[in-house]
């Protein structure tokens, strides 16, 4: 494989991943520490949050996966090709495509459960820093952050609900073993399994810095990629510093400089199905596109996926066709910020438009439609969202990327046949500089 497509492959083998009233007084008195809305919807179909779940079950074992919370729970009703009409209102454009294409598809829908919570030293920040944060420098830079993971609970325009999700963690440091590979009608998937550490500043760098994340991993799995390792250092001003990668070639066991590794390009064990930006929902500078906040409203998302992260479930079982069996999802109906990303005029990009549904709770990304530079509907994204409660913090079991152009998908993320996640690692900044990505070399 040339030099230039291992680069750019190299970074999807890694995965880039209470109370009422915060202490200090309350953001705003009918919202919740992250800024959602404290109250439930007036039909009742949505509930108020009362603090989360921030506890694990009785008889948890992380190498077992997740204890499912609800697992008594039955579906309240089962979209399909049958009865979508019935639900558009409930429904994405690509949720309602994705329906339409496949006859097996279906979006079985649970009762609603705001499980969503972070640590209270977390959900103090946000209050704490919330008056002092503002962006600079077109909306590209960051300034007056510390430790804060929602820098603006409350929005007033599209690039400040893209800054909190691109800060938004389950934690500030974690150690992820996850599984990529691609699925479809007569695709057998064939798993690339890597390991990486996460840490958020300042957890690796003083307090005020630049620094956004690091990331630095490696491929573990098959035998003829192990050794491939990546080390990504963003940051929390785009407008002066771009991202800093860099890549270990296993075949010639070198460190490589690796710029191209965001925006548009193709991300690994994919085949091409999504790009660099796409990997959590959206990751990385936003200044190729327009960003347009459009509110809020209520959606039918992936929530309180527990029973994907069974470990006994190996990575096949789980698919049909192009997309996950069925009966092993769980979609609920929250509120989410819209958000809509239009490419700059003169700016490149496989996307001409994106369409990010961010969870209200947390700040994930749930679903996302992206459109070609024709204006059709090409790639949906789907992030099965669950609340780690052992974090505790909002986390995901998987992130699906579906292309209707290909009829497959990028399966991502994936922990079924992985070791467990470990959550607040012990980290010091040394560990993400190229002197730690050369001691991966093997």
């Amino acid at each position: 494989m040339p030099i230039h497509h291992r680069v750019k492959t190299a970074l999807s083998r890694v995965v880039l991943v209470s109370v009422l009233v915060v202490i200090g007084g309350p953001l705003h008195a009918q919202t919740t520490p992250m800024g959602a809305e404290l109250k439930g919807n007036a039909a009742g179909t949505i509930p108020d949050w009362t603090g989360g779940l921030a506890k694990p079950p009785a008889g948890f074992d992380p190498k077992k996966g997740y204890l499912d919370p609800f697992a008594g729970e039955k579906p309240l009703y089962i979209i399909n090709q049958s009865n979508q009409a019935q639900y558009m209102s409930l429904l994405s454009p690509g949720q309602q495509a994705l329906l339409k294409r496949y006859p097996n598809y279906a979006i079985p829908v649970y009762k609603s459960q705001r499980t969503a919570v972070f640590s209270s030293d977390m959900m103090n920040a946000v209050s704490a820093e919330a008056k002092q944060i503002r962006l600079s420098a077109d909306g590209l830079a960051l300034q007056g952050l510390l430790s804060s993971s929602v820098p603006f609970p409350q929005p007033k325009n599209g690039l400040e609900a893209i800054w909190n999700t691109l800060l938004r963690r389950p934690v500030q440091t974690l150690r992820v073993h996850t599984a990529s590979f691609v699925g479809g009608a007569g695709v057998k998937p064939n798993p690339v399994s890597s390991s990486a550490t996460i840490a958020f500043a300042p957890a690796i760098d003083k307090a005020g810095s630049n620094t956004l994340f690091g990331l630095i991993g490696e491929t573990t799995r098959p035998s003829a990629q192990a050794g491939e390792a990546v080390l990504v250092l963003d940051t929390l001003n785009f407008k002066d510093e771009q991202r800093a990668a860099w890549v270990v070639n296993s075949g010639q066991r070198r460190i490589i400089r690796a710029p191209e590794l965001s925006h548009a390009a193709p991300a690994g064990n994919s085949d091409g199905l999504r790009t660099v930006d796409d990997i959590y929902g959206f990751n990385g500078s936003p200044e190729r596109f327009d960003w347009k906040l459009l509110g809020k409203r209520e959606l039918l998302i992936p929530y309180n996926n527990y029973r994907l992260t069974d470990k006994a479930l190996k990575y096949e079982a789980m698919l049909s066709d192009a997309f996950l069996k069925p009966e092993l999802t769980r979609f609920e109906l929250h509120r989410v910020w819209v958000v809509e990303g239009t490419l700059k005029a003169g700016a490149e990009h496989v996307y001409s438009k994106r369409t990010l549904y961010i969870d209200e709770d947390s700040w994930y990304v749930a679903l996302m439609d992206q459109y070609d530079n024709k204006g059709d509907l090409w790639r949906v994204k789907m992030l099965y969202l669950m609340q780690a409660y052992d974090a505790p913090g909002m986390y995901s079991a998987g992130e699906v990327q579906h292309d209707f152009n290909a009829r497959k998908s990028a399966f991502s993320g994936f922990q079924n046949e992985e070791p467990p996640t470990e959550f607040n690692v012990p980290v010091k900044p040394g560990d993400f500089t190229p002197t730690a990505l050369r001691k991966l070399m093997r």
